[in-house]
């Protein structure tokens, strides 16, 4: 098995390929960055695989923020042009309105495509295809098994869910939130990052959740192969993969092993909490952000929880890496000195390349 975490800015979009029981290559690509991400790597990818007469066995979206479906709506752009071809076989996409099981099959009945939002465009795309799933991926499914790699869903929970369909009814011409700047003012974004302050200092217990009803949406899992596990955690509400880690057995005590972490929401504070990191067991931490955003991601006070966590096995080193390399990036522990990764034993690890890429 072969993972790639594609430079996405501050979003999120990567791959895996496999050798599946049935002794052929297969494709998982979860999210795809915002549309200049499918310009600057995502296309190349798309069109390498056709070359090797492989398929995009599934491709997963997490949630409607364009950070992880823009690549997606311009690859469909290039589908109707004639310009790429549909190599897509399943698709696990959440539709983001409260529909009947009845209407999966209607048309929103919205004039023009340019008149609706990026995850209606999603819908319109597969129910003209006849690609609209009948069931919602949510915590209630049991694992899937595609060609011996297993998928277990972690979140949404139905709750949540119904919550984000519950803010754009069937029918409404509600344009759906594009990114979390639409509905978060300027005024309430920090306007400082936290990295002046030593990670011994930063404050990890006071811990306030996201309330972003559209972060709470996404689909988060675990991957496993040949015993090989990812934990994607997407931007999801640290809350909900408790619950569903705690169902599926795991404690303190009894923590997900894992190989990696796919951190959530870019390493912010309000999705990573104390609690969540008590419960997983893992030396390899992947943020894709870049550094250089609004939000001011990745926050140090979501690393020094990883790195802080009272569970943590302090003989055992942590690897951080960062899917892009930058000023910013490197600041991050400038402060607390050279002796701070021997004390918290870590490591940094930066990406220069159009990909992280690592085989498992």
């Amino acid at each position: 098995m072969n993972v790639q975490f594609y430079k996405a800015e501050c979003g999120d979009a990567a791959r895996i390929k496999f050798l599946g029981n049935d002794n052929k290559y297969h494709n998982i690509f979860i999210d795809s960055g915002f549309e200049r991400t499918f310009r600057f790597v995502l296309g190349n990818e798309i069109q390498q695989i056709e070359k090797d007469k492989e398929t995009i066995d599934l491709w997963v979206l997490t949630h409607i923020h364009d950070d992880h479906i823009g690549g997606v709506i311009k690859y469909l752009d290039l589908i109707k042009t004639g310009e790429f071809k549909d190599i897509v076989n399943k698709w696990f996409y959440n539709i983001p309105r409260f529909y009947s099981i009845s209407s999966r099959n209607l048309s929103l009945k919205i004039s023009s495509a340019s008149s609706i939002s990026q995850g209606d465009i999603i819908f319109e795309y597969l129910k003209m295809n006849e690609r609209v799933s009948e069931i919602d991926i949510t915590s209630e499914l049991n694992t899937i098994d595609l060609f011996g790699m297993k998928l277990t869903v972690l979140t949404p929970s139905v709750e949540k869910l119904n919550k984000l369909r519950e803010k754009y009814p069937f029918g409404s011409i509600n344009e759906l939130e594009k990114s979390e700047l639409t509905s978060i003012s300027e005024a309430k974004t920090p306007k400082l990052n936290d990295y002046k302050i030593k990670l011994i200092d930063l404050d990890i217990e006071n811990f306030i959740e996201d309330k972003s009803i559209e972060n709470g949406s996404s689909i988060s899992m675990i991957t496993e192969y040949k015993y090989k596990k990812i934990l994607w955690l997407a931007d999801s509400h640290p809350s909900d993969i408790i619950t569903s880690l705690q169902k599926l057995g795991y404690s303190k005590e009894n923590q997900l092993e894992c190989n990696w972490v796919k951190v959530s929401h870019h390493g912010s504070t309000g999705n990573n909490s104390n609690e969540l990191y008590d419960l997983v067991k893992c030396n390899n931490y992947l943020f894709s952000v870049n550094g250089e955003n609004k939000h001011k991601l990745p926050f140090k006070e979501c690393i020094a929880r990883i790195l802080r966590n009272k569970n943590r096995n302090m003989d055992s080193t942590y690897n951080l890496y960062f899917t892009y390399d930058n000023e910013t990036l490197r600041s991050i522990f400038k402060v607390d000195g050279e002796d701070v990764f021997k004390e918290l034993n870590f490591s940094l690890n930066f990406s220069n390349t159009k990909y992280l890429s690592f085989d498992l």
